[in-house]
């Protein structure tokens, strides 16, 4: 077995540290301790993953539970899988198992785990590439643990999985070669790509549990490749795992690959705003063309977060809408009617399909200008300039934020003097509706 040590040592010193740390306890407890899969991919591609996978032959919660008082750090524990999670204090991830084997009672089911080797453990994983292990025990620190061939499929630039039954076994691994062909430029060599096909012709996608492919698809939305990610599934497989009626078109193409300049120039110029995430974004384009019951039905079945439901639905069922009323809309208190209840996600899109550059224009003011202004005044200010508390309350703000918006006034001094105004004015037809009922 080879020995990377010297590629570890290219390591920031408090990763090489924190796996000497690691490997030492596991000498106290007499256990045998590896990093294994993505970290050791990376680390031979020379690219930065600091989040460590560690493999114990032993109990892998107790082994957590110690690691955990040690690092003056809280983990969470999986006892199906006998595996555990640690965050550090500079919020490196830390996930430890014990060496297991896996049995799958059926296709696209979650696997029957029990006590292992380190062969056994590496050799249930899903591509030789992942399939490595560094040995970090003090005696044999920076030994390659490679069974299967994955730094030579490395240097190939090939996907390959262990055995003919992988993608039979869990299905969700077709997405995951897609994926890491599209991140690191491979391919999958020839006898993957026929166990693949073999795999779509029995649509084992659909034999599979939707809140694991919501998982699934969720990675590949947040891949910098993401839009060649979709067009490889398109190829090899097709959209029909989420929805038999989901075809996606040569036309959605140029809109996945505006998102993400559309998405940074946010980002710039508005960091403070609310979050948008742009897998969010990639997955209302997704669906978009999917009738709005049936759309609200995916995204319930693969249960997305009631956020992501709303805006994929609103898209679709309101931005033709959005679009009609901003063309019309004149002053910023007319925009701000249209999207000021509008999530962040909804607008960047509607942005993206607009045509008229006119309509972009007033997008824009109204993320730049508009919808970081507020007014100085409040309730108890109202009820301090003698305004009896009232329903009324919220319509006279509502119409002072509008008028502020259109820039009728600046200072609080003005906005009082607006309110004092108004509320004669209001007196005066309050007035004048006794009257005439009198």
């Amino acid at each position: 077995m080879d020995n990377v040590t010297k590629k570890l040592n290219t390591q920031p010193q408090e990763v090489l540290e924190r796996l000497r740390f690691i490997g030492n306890l596991a000498k106290e407890l007499g256990y045998p301790a590896y990093v294994v899969g993505g970290f050791v991919r990376d680390l031979l591609l020379g690219v930065e993953d600091y989040d460590l996978d560690i493999v114990v032959e032993g109990d892998g919660i107790l082994f957590a539970r110690e690691l955990s008082k040690k690092m003056g750090v809280d983990f969470v524990t999986h006892k199906r899988f006998g595996t555990a999670t640690l965050i550090t204090h500079d919020k490196v991830k830390i996930d430890i198992a014990s060496a297991r084997k896996e049995f799958y009672e059926c296709p696209g089911s979650l696997p029957k785990v029990s006590p292992g080797t380190i062969h056994d453990d590496v050799a249930r994983r899903d591509f030789t590439i992942n399939a490595m292990a560094v040995d970090i025990s003090e005696n044999s620190f920076g030994k390659l643990v490679d069974y299967f061939g994955g730094r030579q499929d490395l240097q190939k630039k090939v996907i390959k999985v262990l055995h003919a039954a992988s993608f039979i076994d869990d299905p969700t691994r077709m997405l995951r070669a897609i994926r890491f062909e599209q991140r690191f430029g491979f391919s999958m060599e020839k006898q993957t790509r026929g166990l693949f096909r073999e795999a779509a012709s029995r649509a084992m996608l659909e034999k599979v549990h939707k809140h694991r492919l919501r998982d699934e698809l969720i990675l590949i939305l947040k891949e910098h490749t993401v839009v060649g990610c979709l067009r490889r599934i398109n190829q090899l497989y097709g959209f029909e795992f989420i929805h038999p009626q989901l075809k996606v078109s040569s036309k959605s193409y140029p809109l996945f690959k505006k998102i993400r300049e559309l998405y940074e120039c946010f980002i710039k110029e508005f960091p403070h705003r609310h979050k948008v995430e742009p897998w969010v974004l990639y997955l209302i384009i997704l669906l978009k063309d999917l009738e709005p019951h049936t759309l609200q039905r995916v995204l319930s079945e693969f249960a997305f977060r009631k956020h992501e439901t709303n805006a994929a639905v609103l898209f679709k069922k309101e931005s033709q809408r959005i679009l009609a009323r901003l063309k019309k809309a004149k002053s910023a208190s007319e925009i701000y009617r249209v999207l000021g209840v509008v999530p962040d996600e909804v607008i960047l899109l509607v942005y993206l399909k607009a045509r008229q550059q006119k309509i972009r224009n007033k997008i824009t003011d109204f993320l730049f200008f508009h919808k970081g202004i507020q007014i100085h005044l409040n309730g108890e200010e109202l009820k301090a300039l003698g305004m009896a508390p009232g329903p009324r309350f919220k319509e006279i703000l509502r119409e002072l934020f509008y008028a502020k918006l259109d820039g009728k006034f600046r200072t609080k001094e003005e906005e009082i003097n607006y309110v004092k105004h108004k509320a004669l004015k209001w007196q005066h037809q309050k007035q004048e509706c006794r009257d005439e009922q009198d």
